[in-house]
């Protein structure tokens, strides 16, 4: 039997996917040796128009997670949104500076395999933002 809300879902998430310039899935199911997989789905989107992309998101059931923009003011100050709705995460953004060093970090973690999420944090701290 198949579950009607889940494939609806699923989509729901295909059609905002295809508003991507480019998307991948990324996370720990990724990047860690055995995957991790009852975890979330977490997938970058690279995309034209983020406001436009978010409302989008948003009608399809997404909610913005993470460090929430209080207006669009701060929208402009980070390169990414975060959004999530049951088990997918979307990570969404218009800087494509920001999605390429976001895949080398990806990159970094699967090569090294690091298992720990403290150092995929401190990887992606570093690759993205230079935190070291």
């Amino acid at each position: 039997m198949i579950d009607t809300e889940m494939a609806g879902s699923q989509i729901g998430l295909d059609l905002l996917l295809r508003l991507c310039l480019e998307w991948h899935e990324v996370g720990s199911r990724v990047t860690c040796d055995p995957p991790v997989v009852d975890t979330d789905r977490d997938v970058l989107c690279l995309v034209k128009d983020r406001k436009e992309f978010l409302d989008a998101a948003t009608r399809e059931g997404f909610v913005m997670a993470g460090s929430v923009p209080a207006d669009q003011l701060e929208l402009h100050q980070s390169p990414f949104t975060s959004m999530t709705r049951g088990k997918d995460n979307l990570i969404v953004t218009d800087a494509a500076w920001f999605a390429s060093r976001f895949m080398v970090a990806t990159r970094l973690a699967k090569r090294f395999n690091l298992q720990a999420k403290a150092e995929r944090v401190a990887l992606f701290q570093a690759v993205l933002y230079g935190n070291g």
